[in-house]
């Protein structure tokens, strides 16, 4: 993909000839011609992801990693808990998996990593 635009870039940019970017890239004329009529493919940045089985019960994941901030580490709600508390008291009928991931994403954005910079 990144070599298709390259040639693409020598191609269109740079006015070079078929031949000179053959010689270039070590690709063969031919390739090079199928690289620049095949259409430029469309990037799709990733769909933001979305919670169907979880979104009635994101308020109450979301407080519980809140109050979670305030305490001691060994007190706080792990995935897996909050999965069990959420099928005990709420009667959730989604997977484990999907609650992981969403805490697991949740606490990352609540709790930036510390950056250093050496001196």
């Amino acid at each position: 993909m990144v070599q298709q635009e390259y040639i693409r870039y020598l191609y269109f940019q740079e006015h070079r000839s078929i031949r000179e970017i053959s010689r270039r890239t070590g690709h063969h004329r031919q390739t090079i011609r199928r690289y620049l009529q095949a259409p430029r493919e469309k990037r799709e940045s990733p769909a933001e992801p979305r919670y169907p089985v979880l979104g009635p019960y994101l308020e109450i994941i979301n407080r519980w990693l809140e109050e979670d901030r305030h305490v001691t580490p060994k007190q706080r709600h792990t995935a897996r808990r909050i999965y069990q508390r959420l099928r005990e008291e709420y009667g959730f009928s989604g997977g484990e998996s999907t609650v992981r991931e969403y805490v697991r994403k949740r606490k990352r954005l609540m709790d930036p990593p510390e950056v250093y910079l050496p001196l």
